[in-house]
């Protein structure tokens, strides 16, 4: 019934759109991203390399829209746009002259037919991990939402099919492999691939790294941090080495990239580092904690962490389990409980901890506010301070409301910046 109701809206939004809109997007080349993690510093990468080099670009994401250099805030809470206010973005960038479009598709997206009306050109993976089984009930069924992305591409009226695949990722490896692409890279740090990244040099200021291509070598030097952001970097250069971009202009451009707002942002006074990042998955939160455990030196990895109301409970005690594993101190705080008792989330976020002690290294604190306060009240010269989950977004929902909310600005405003 609801499946059958969902394919009846469907057509009738097709009509309401070609009559609104003209689908927009038709005369575009799309480039669609989906994946767990590191979408939307892979989207905006790509955006910036392709708007400065090739055409004016626009580009969707979960921290941002970009209309060729106009910065827009996406307030809406959602990766994917739904499909009105996607068509309505992409008519508004036609019109401005855009001749490309970077799109994030959640599985959420995807599943929703948020994208009626786009035909793509390239579908990007960037990993497929834990996250969102509260919608899709397994994890086959969230990887086989990604899916929908490729063959999307596959089966429209395009002439050329792209792609890229992560050779790390075992779905994404075999997707590779059994996808008809005309067009296919994959990348890799660690298994052989199209563009595998060599002597990665990681330090709290950038990452270095080098790839063969074509038989030649090339460095990449970038202010990015994190193993992390080299896969993002790989899927970038993925998409935009095939569409044919100079590859020096590329180089030139991931060496200036800034980081995007709320993705491994970095605050830093009195020789403390404090980073805030969007991380809400265990796989983000793992290798977030990973890259800073590697810069700490001797001091502490203090961790203000999470879980999200109404959503994956699953995952709420493997994030504990990770937090505990590579953190020194704890702070077990809200994210947007929503309507959801919040004083059961943290407790189902914590019950997993083994080698804390609550009050010692261990805290629960319910109220963010009062949590990041406590935060930067205990650091040290030295520490390194991670603020996980809210990232770039500017709403909290509370068990009280709604409130305007900004991690980055509580956090400056307790230290005095």
């Amino acid at each position: 019934m609801i499946k059958s109701l969902i394919k009846k809206i469907t057509f009738y939004d097709k009509l309401y759109l070609n009559t609104m809109y003209g689908y927009p997007s038709k005369t575009f080349f799309v480039i669609g991203i989906t994946g767990t993690n590191g979408k939307t510093t892979t989207a905006n990468l790509i955006h910036k390399i392709l708007n400065e080099h090739i055409a004016k670009t626009v580009m969707v994401s979960t921290a941002n829209i970009k209309i060729g250099d106009q910065d827009l805030e996406n307030n809406k809470k959602m990766t994917s746009l739904d499909v009105f206010d996607l068509q309505s973005i992409l008519a508004t960038a036609k019109d401005s002259g855009c001749k490309i479009a970077v799109l994030e598709a959640s599985s959420h997206g995807l599943n929703q037919y948020r994208f009626e009306g786009v035909e793509f050109d390239f579908a990007v993976l960037t990993n497929i991990t834990h996250d969102h089984l509260d919608f899709h009930g397994t994890f086959e069924r969230y990887a086989k939402a990604k899916e929908k992305l490729f063959k999307y591409v596959l089966t429209n009226k395009k002439q050329n099919k792209y792609a890229a695949f992560p050779a790390d990722d075992k779905i994404g490896r075999q997707r590779f492999e059994d996808m008809p692409f005309d067009k296919k890279l994959s990348y890799s740090i660690i298994a052989s691939s199209s563009l595998k990244a060599d002597n990665v040099q990681i330090s709290p200021s950038g990452t270095t790294f080098s790839f063969t291509y074509l038989g030649k070598s090339y460095d990449v030097k970038t202010k990015l941090v994190g193993e992390f952001n080299v896969y993002n970097i790989l899927a970038a250069l993925s998409v935009v080495l095939q569409i044919g971009v100079n590859i020096e202009q590329v180089l030139a451009t991931i060496a200036q990239f800034e980081t995007v707002t709320g993705r491994m942002e970095q605050i830093e006074k009195n020789w403390i580092r404090y980073f805030v990042d969007f991380a809400h998955t265990p796989d983000a939160l793992e290798k977030t904690l990973d890259y800073l455990n590697k810069i700490k030196w001797n001091g502490r990895l203090i961790t203000v962490f999470w879980a999200t109301g109404n959503r994956d409970k699953a995952k709420r005690p493997i994030m504990g389990e990770i937090a505990d594993q590579y953190s020194d101190i704890l702070i077990a705080t809200d994210d947007d409980p929503d309507i959801e008792n919040r004083l059961e989330i943290i407790e189902q976020l914590t019950m997993n901890i083994k080698n804390k002690t609550q009050g010692k290294n261990l805290f629960t604190i319910p109220e963010r506010t009062l949590a990041i306060k406590f935060a930067c009240e205990i650091a040290r010269e030295g520490d390194v301070v991670m603020f996980a989950g809210k990232g770039h977004e500017t709403v909290q929902l509370t068990n009280f409301g709604k409130r305007k909310w900004s991690d980055k600005e509580e956090i400056k405003k307790n230290l005095g910046i």
